[in-house]
Formats: structure tokens, sequence, C-alpha cells
């Protein structure tokens, strides 16, 4: 172990708090200017909708996720760069959990380089820019791997305040996503290796973080008994027995590509390391060194290793269909290993170490992280007016522009009358509610479906509401369904064309775009002449 000098702690603690921080608000900046709408799927306007009532589940994902969105919209403004500034909060608070880890363990002198090291790799800059079940894990995972070893090597009143925060962290985890549970089990054998586990398993700390995860979750089991098990049918449709080898292939490369860029900047920084003390670099040799492990007894090799390895069984096996995305949380533990393999490449005794921490610290260096950051927001200003220009369609996304437009519409065809809901096409009619008026309900399709009943708008038959969809032909979809429904209780079918421009200097080659909506007057009492069209 090499922990921290008790005197140099603090300071340390202070420059890891800058980085995280620069990095942090450097990468809020560069997704606004690069991309000035959220995400393509519309999956952080679901989250915001679902944010709008607060459940134990919904018909797709378990409600973590969207409770945090919640809450931070209860204190932020409502704005595309505010919700970027979540998706990187999220990231930071993530990492700090890893810095928590790296000292637990003691390796707290590769705490800094690590974290700079994961805000090189792509689940912790572009991809988490995107908040949903996958990146809200990208804080959860390294906190509950941290509380692990915090209640492995504590006793006492510590030792269940970090059990406490262990089953809280592991409820967390599978109320973000049951995918969790690859996690759950890396963090058992974890803990069965490591070399306090006969003297844990023996007392109450394990049993009580058990406890703890357990309690946590009974009210969502509840629910998901009262929905008959949605949320399972969904997580089911996910595999359905078939191997698919293309995905399987692509999520086992999601390690080298995924954190390519700090897995190359390490190796070779000890390589140039090595070439200066006049021995062979032996790029290759450290590349596989960097992901070894240190003997069966390795903690932190299968705390790495078994959430990847374990997903990729599961999918060879045809119990799930492996997503890509899947396996943007599953890194956290990455550049500890590296380092700390690495390291020890490169000390073959203890009177190398200081020169090799004087070289691991280069990558935390004050000056490398100023120029990263200039080159990560210039970058995207770059690419902005790239997009800009060659009119790039993600870029001239009018969702904000048309948000509001749909509202002034309604209001001067109807004032004074409140909107309560909109529906239609899932997740986009969202945008009414974050854009304009939080109070507008988004409900999953038809206000009546199956979906929406798992967390109802009880008096929507009471309210006006729309249903929104796109132009033909692309919406023809969510066009028939809505006539189909609107037809069926005897309501008009002609649908508006409500258009909008993404105006500003910004965007000098906006074009109109537009959306159909369709009115619902209140129809309390009302009944359906024919069983309304599936959502």
């Amino acid at each position: 172990m090499n922990p921290t000098p008790a005197g140099q702690q603090p300071i340390a603690s202070r420059a890891i708090a800058v980085t995280l921080i620069a990095y942090a608000f450097a990468w809020t900046v560069a997704q606004t200017l690069a991309q000035p709408n959220l995400d393509r799927y519309h999956d952080m306007l679901e989250s915001f909708a679902w944010s709008q009532t607060f459940e134990w589940g919904s018909f797709k994902h378990p409600p973590f996720f969207a409770w945090v969105t919640g809450a931070w919209f209860a204190l932020v403004p409502r704005s595309d760069f505010a919700f970027k500034l979540l998706a990187y909060t999220n990231v930071a608070i993530g990492l700090t959990g890893v810095v928590v880890l790296a000292r637990l363990i003691g390796h707290a002198r590769f705490a800094h380089p690590a974290v700079v090291l994961l805000f090189w790799c792509l689940p912790y800059t572009t991809l988490a820019s995107k908040f949903n079940a996958n990146a809200q894990l990208l804080s959860v995972w390294p906190w509950a791997a941290a509380a692990l070893f915090g209640s492995l090597l504590h006793s006492g009143w510590r030792g269940l305040a970090w059990s406490t925060l262990l089953g809280l962290c592991s409820a967390g985890a599978l109320l973000s996503k049951y995918y969790s549970g690859v996690l759950l089990l890396a963090l058992f054998v974890a803990a069965s290796v490591h070399p306090a586990a006969r003297a844990w398993f023996g007392s109450p700390r394990p049993w009580w973080a058990l406890a703890v995860t357990l309690g946590a979750l009974v009210p969502h089991a509840l629910w998901l008994k009262a929905s008959d098990f949605a949320m399972l049918h969904y997580a089911f449709d996910q595999g359905g027995g078939a191997v698919n080898l293309s995905m399987a292939a692509r999520f086992a490369l999601a390690p080298i590509f995924y954190w390519a860029p700090g897995w190359i900047a390490c190796v070779l920084l000890f390589a140039l390391a090595r070439r200066r003390a006049g021995r062979a670099p032996r790029v290759i040799h450290l590349f596989a060194t960097a992901w070894r492990p240190a003997g069966w007894r390795d903690s932190l090799f299968w705390l790495a290793f078994l959430p990847w390895a374990v997903s990729l069984v599961f999918g060879l096996a045809g119990a799930v269909e492996l997503s890509t995305p899947w396996a943007i949380p599953i890194g956290f533990a990455f550049p500890l290993l590296w380092l700390r393999n690495l390291s020890h490449e490169l000390e073959p005794g203890p009177n190398t170490q200081g020169e090799t921490q004087r070289l691991i610290d280069r990558l935390a260096a004050p000056r490398l992280t100023t120029a990263i950051i200039l080159l990560v927001v210039g970058g995207a200003a770059v690419l902005g007016t790239v997009h800009a220009l060659t009119g790039q369609r993600e870029y001239y996304r009018a969702t904000q522009a048309l948000a509001k437009a749909i509202t002034q519409d309604w209001q001067v065809r109807h004032p004074g009358k409140p909107l309560g809901w909109s529906g239609g096409a899932w997740p986009d009619n969202a945008m009414l509610a974050f854009y304009t008026n939080p109070a507008t309900r988004a409900l999953p399709g038809l206000p009546d479906s199956r979906e929406a009943s798992l967390a109802p708008q009880a008096a929507w038959a009471s309210q006006h509401g729309i249903l929104i969809c796109p132009p033909l032909p692309g919406g023809a979809d969510c066009v028939a369904r809505s006539q189909a429904w609107l037809r069926a209780r005897a309501l008009p079918t002609e649908p508006r064309h409500v258009s909008a421009v993404r105006q500003g200097w910004r965007f000098p080659k906006a074009t109109e775009q537009s959306l159909l909506v369709f009115d619902v007057p209140p129809t309390l009492g009302a009944s359906p002449r024919t069983p309304p069209a599936a959502p």
C-alpha cells in the first residue's frame, strides 16, 4: 500500500476537486457548443417526463435516474445547458467515488491520475452527455465499490456507516438499471478474495448491507407486482434466447474502444519512462501488462474485470441481447488497475518509487489539464461552427422552438384554458413540459394506454390535452393511432400543422420544421365506440 502522507492529503483533495469541477464544466460547455440540443433519441426528455410524478417504476426502466432528474430541476432552471450540466455533475460525483475507492484500497497516489485518465475516455466525455439509465450508473457504481471496501476495512460505527452506504448504493444501482446485477456479483467476488473476507463475512456488516439493500427495494418490488411485472417484460424482451454475435463482439471490444484514449496515454507514458531509464520501451508488453491480475486474490482485478466478463457470458448464452452502451459504467476501476500494474513494471525496487510517482503525477499536471480543456472547448467550438455552416440536421433540430410554438398556438386558440397533458409520440411530447410548462403532464402514447396507466394522470378525461406526432411520412404510425383513438370517441381527427425555426446567430442555415397536433377536449363520461388502438 502507498497511502498519501497526512500533510499532503488536503492539498491532493483540493487539486482533485479543481480537476473535477474544471473538466465537468468544460465538457458541459463543449457539448453545448458542438450540439445545442438534447440527445437525438429523447432519452433525457423521457427522464424528465418520468420525473413529473414520484413513482417506484415505469413501463421501461427503474426509477432512480428519474428521481435524480426531478431533484435537479427542483433546484435548477430547466434548459438544455442545465441538463448537460446534470450529466457531467453525475460524472464528477462518480469520479469522486473513484478517488475514495483508490484511497481505501491503498492506491491514493493513483487517485488524481485515474480521474484524469477517465476524463479522457468516451464514457466520461462524449457518451456521458446523454443522461439516462446507463449514464446514471457512472456515479452509483464507483460509490458502491468504495462502500464495499470501506465496509471490509472498518469495524464499529465506521464499518456500520460504510455498510449502510453499500446497501443504499447497491439498491440505487438496481433501481437505476437491473443490469447492475453484474456489479453486485463483482462486488461479492472482490469481497470473497480480499484478505479481510473471513472477518467481514463473520461480522454483522455484510448482512446489514444486504438488509439495507433489500429494504430499500421493497417498495419497488411491491410496485412491480402491482404492475404485473411490467419492467421485467421489457427486460426479457431485450433477450429472447437468440445469440447476436455481432452485438456480442462489439460489447467484447468495448473496453478497448471506449477506454482507448486513457489506456494508450497511460501505456505510452510508462514506455517513455522505460526509455529514459535506458530500458526497452516494450510497448506491446505494457499494453498487455496493464490488464493482468496480480493473482487469484486480486480484488481490484475482479472488480474491474467481472462486470464485462459476466455481461459477455450472458450475451453469448442468449440470456440478453447485449447493447454496447451497457458497457458505459463498467470501466471505473480500469485506470487504477493500469496504474498499479504499470508502476510495478517500472519499479524493480523501492528506491525507484519516487521517480515513478513524479512520472504518474505528470498526468494530473495543471498545465496538461489546462491544455486538454482548451483543446476540448476549442475543438467543440470548431465542430459546432462546421455543423452550423453545413446545416447538420441534429444541430438544427428545433425541439425547443417547436415546443414554444405549440404552446403559443394553444394559448391563442384556447385563451385561459390550461393544457393538462400531452400524448402521442413518446417521449417527444415531453418537450412541452420541459421547455414551456412543467404542469403539462407528458403521457406515453395515448392517455388510457397500458403504459400510461402505470403512472396514471387520473384527471386526463376532464382536462384539455393534445396528441403530438411527427409529420408524414415519418409519423404515419403515430398519426394513424391518434386518429383511430379520436375517431372512436367522435372527436375531430384533422391535425394542425405547427411550424418553427431554430433562430439566432448560431443558426445561419435554419429551415422550417413542423409537427402535427391533435386537440383533445375534455371527454369526461365519453366512451369509445370501438376499442382504442394499442399505443
